[in-house]
């Protein structure tokens, strides 16, 4: 096995590798740069003094850490790779792109193996051999200390913003001082906001004993944004966990047709592979907070009444929803049907024969019973509330009743 040489005295063309690399250092650093404006185009939209003072500082530093690394044979220090690591820390508080920092040492090692070589011959191969391979070493110890940097820094700037985004939500839906919330934020406001509460129905992979149900959750519940934030943008505010939540999009002239908020949502639950069922009203953000509540009534009426998955709004549930109001005639509703409370399988009937539009044959299939069974039932109804529901004059009253009793919450478990 061939012995390493000590980095100090590598040479080619007769002179020690690192001292090349310190005599030539102006020269070498503009070649650098002008590589990577000539090959990275990110590079080229920077501002004239950034390249000659940011970028042209740090590719001097890179220069030298790699010469004294040569000199004293060792690896780059961590004072070295902190310089490096700041550096990628700016450009990603920047917004600039990582995969061109990363393209830029690159570039910048191959100058540097193209400098410390320049005048090698044949009697320099084991030399030569060794630089270039402390060469591929230290643009790989540097791609490491930029990844790490600049993805800090990452994690942090979308914490941040995440925290100023949630922070924001629950000033919109709690009350408080919006305006202040979101200049301290830096979110400018949209005119109105489209609200939506919704329910996301299970992903098969969630009752896959193979799968992990919480990574199956979260995957739906990332695959449902991401379709609204394709379409809408950063101004998305959205708090969901598994069964469903609030999401808020800004309109900004957008998105003003109801059929648009259909397909919206639509394309949003075919991305996660679930059913949706969804609230839906409009809000001023000063609104926010009386909207969002009245679509989280609306979309429980939605709940107890059955309805298919979709989008609905105030409009589409009207009366439903003015039956399941509190008050007075809804309690005195929901007790029409408290004689059935030591009958569940009453209930059970009653609500699949409604459910079916009171077609007894399919309500007997459905509950695998005789269909004499499901009369007698409902006979029992009758004669246990005094309301038939085999009469249409009888239907409304227990419809109502039916709907007062899953609002009141006076449903038996």
């Amino acid at each position: 096995m061939t012995e390493h040489k000590h980095g100090g005295d590598l040479s080619l063309g007769g002179q020690r590798v690192h001292e090349r690399l310190t005599r030539e250092e102006p020269e070498l650093v503009s070649r650098v740069l002008t590589r990577i404006q000539a090959e990275v185009a990110d590079y080229r939209r920077l501002p004239v003094e950034e390249l000659a003072g940011d970028i042209a500082g740090i590719t001097r530093q890179a220069v030298r850490a790699f010469a004294r690394s040569l000199r004293e044979d060792r690896e780059l220090n961590a004072a070295e790779l902190a310089q490096i690591g700041a550096s990628a820390v700016r450009r990603a508080e920047e917004g600039f792109p990582l995969e061109a920092v990363l393209t830029a040492y690159h570039v910048g090692a191959r100058e540097i193996f193209a400098v410390g070589s320049g005048e090698a011959g044949s009697a320099d191969v084991a030399d030569l051999l060794e630089v270039a391979d402390r060469v591929l070493a230290f643009a790989g110890t540097v791609t490491g200390a930029v990844t790490r940097g600049y993805l800090e820094e990452l994690r942090t700037k979308v914490g941040q913003e995440h925290t100023a985004r949630r922070t924001l939500l629950s000033v919109l839906v709690d009350g408080g001082p919006v305006d202040v919330v979101a200049r301290s934020a830096g979110i400018t406001l949209p005119a109105r906001y489209l609200v939506l509460s919704v329910e996301l129905g299970p992903h098969a992979d969630e009752e896959s004993p193979d799968v992990d149900a919480g990574i199956a959750v979260r995957r739906k519940l990332r695959r449902f944004l991401a379709a609204f934030e394709r379409c809408c943008g950063d101004g998305l505010l959205a708090s969901l966990d598994g069964p469903g939540g609030l999401v808020l999009l800004p309109l900004a002239g957008r998105w003003a047709d109801v059929a648009e908020w259909r397909q919206l949502l639509h394309t949003a639950g075919q991305a996660a592979g679930v059913a949706v069922l969804a609230a839906a009203g409009t809000a001023a953000p000063e609104e926010v907070r009386e909207v969002a509540a009245q679509t989280a009534d609306i979309l429980d009426v939605l709940r107890w009444f059955g309805r298919e998955p979709g989008l609905y709004r105030l409009d589409d549930v009207l009366v439903e929803y003015q039956l399941t109001r509190p008050g007075a005639a809804r309690d005195r509703l929901a007790a029409v049907l408290g004689p059935l409370d030591a009958h569940p399988e009453l209930v059970e009937t009653l609500e699949t024969y409604l459910a079916l539009d009171t077609n007894r044959r399919q309500t007997a299939t459905r509950l695998h019973v005789h269909p004499n069974t499901v009369d007698y039932r409902l006979r029992r109804v009758r004669d246990l509330t005094g309301v038939d529901p085999l009469q249409p004059a009888g239907l409304p009253r227990v419809i109502a009743a039916l709907a007062a009793r899953r609002a009141s919450g006076s449903r038996r478990a």
